[in-house]
């Protein structure tokens, strides 16, 4: 058997309803700032998480005639991780490129139901490579001229954790040298509103403003703020890393994944916990090297309780000390890019030595009773090990073990 190499993020990309970039983002959540809010689409009658930069800047409209905003969104992330990673075009040529989306071009598709039905005026816009899921991959390779592969992720809220895992594969068990993965998604329409309103998992608009829509963990809390986003990490090889000189953001070093096999919507501990155990298994980690957990946590009743079930399942008596934290109440819940967005904010948080808090939390359920860094972030100089859990509609989930990279703290 081949020997497994070592797999490192060396760059970041991301859009967020908290920044245009993966710093303004990080800042923000370790601020414990609140990206959700009203739509500026009128439409849209509950508080989301809305991008408010021009994702599509720069690009002539040729182009932009024929991407839906998800697309936009991805290219925007992937256009910052790879500056930030000022790869060689010999080297962006072999990078594959592995994006997870729970839709796709969705917001296309319902503005060219609804210019057929004469709802809205026609826009020129070509409906089909903007519509197609494997459309923001699409777009990424062109960018690069990459001839590597291109793949396309679709398992719901694990997409963008799916992408990032599978191109972990392919570095790790030698296939490629370097990659770009991540997640994007982008569905604020009203129709797409309507249909998540008839699954009753839409968080309640809070009664005053300072309260949050969207509060994982809590006694009162209601469900998700759906929302949009898109983060891009730049994969490599230790070695390849390290002969360009790039200094590696801290090294990924495990993936688990597992399907429940149970029911289309609701979720299910042994699945969960199963993953998590896999993910600790493919790094060689035992439950006791982990210092956070970067919950999946949507704000459901049902979901974080079964979270916070799998979670004491694998770390045990352990689970007690062990902080935990979701960033949906900050942002939202961006579905397909939500395990990118995370395994991102994953990544900096244990090259950073500090943990983004879980806002709008209020004690009061039972079965909800770990620590989850309540209100304002939390510094972990010791930290040397987190997992990012993404947990998808139809029972897939999916675990990223990251671990501190030499050097990167003191």
């Amino acid at each position: 058997m081949t020997q497994r190499r070592s797999v490192v993020v060396t760059a970041i990309g991301m859009v967020t309803p908290v920044g245009d970039n993966a710093e303004q983002t990080f800042d923000a959540l370790i601020e414990g700032r609140c990206g959700v809010a009203r739509s500026p689409d009128g439409g849209i009658d509950r508080r989301v998480g809305h991008v408010r930069t021009d994702v599509a800047a720069g690009l002539h409209p040729a182009q932009v005639r024929m991407m839906d905003r998800v697309t936009l969104m991805a290219q925007h992330a992937a256009a910052e991780a790879m500056a930030r990673a000022a790869l060689e075009d010999r080297h962006k040529a072999q990078c594959g490129v592995f994006i997870g989306t729970g839709i796709g071009g969705v917001s296309t598709l319902c503005e060219a139901v609804e210019a057929y039905h004469g709802v809205v005026p026609r826009r020129t816009v070509l409906v089909v490579p903007a519509t197609m899921p494997n459309a923001p991959a699409a777009h990424i390779a062109q960018q690069l001229t990459s001839t590597a592969e291109a793949q396309t992720y679709t398992t719901a809220c694990s997409a963008g954790a799916v992408a990032i895992g599978e191109a972990f594969r392919r570095i790790r068990d030698g296939y490629l040298d370097v990659a770009i993965a991540g997640g994007a998604e982008a569905m604020l329409t009203p129709v797409i509103m309507a249909a998540w309103k008839q699954l009753h998992v839409l968080c309640a608009d809070p009664e005053s403003g300072d309260e949050g829509s969207c509060r994982p963990f809590s006694r009162r809390r209601t469900g998700f703020a759906l929302a949009e986003g898109a983060a891009m990490l730049v994969l490599e090889s230790a070695d390849h890393a390290a002969a360009r000189g790039a200094t590696p953001i801290a090294e990924l070093c495990g993936y688990g994944v597992s399907n429940d096999g149970t029911h289309p919507l609701r979720p299910d501990p042994d699945g969960q916990s199963l993953a998590m155990s896999r993910c600790l298994a493919d790094a060689g980690l035992s439950p006791g090297e982990v210092g956070y957990v970067n919950a999946h946590a949507t704000g459901t009743l049902v979901g974080d309780r079964i979270e916070t079930a799998a979670i004491r399942r694998v770390f045990g008596a352990q689970a007690d000390a062990l902080p935990v934290s979701s960033i949906k109440g900050a942002i939202g819940h961006t579905i397909g890019a939500a395990g990118a967005i995370e395994a991102a904010v994953t990544a900096m948080a244990v090259a950073r030595g500090v943990v983004p808090p879980t806002l709008f939390f209020e004690p009061g359920d039972a079965q909800c009773d770990l620590d989850y860094v309540p209100g304002r972030a939390r510094q972990l100089p010791g930290l040397r090990v987190a997992i990012s859990n993404s947990f998808g509609m139809g029972g897939n989930n999916a675990v990223l073990a990251f671990r501190q990279a030499a050097g990167t703290r003191g």
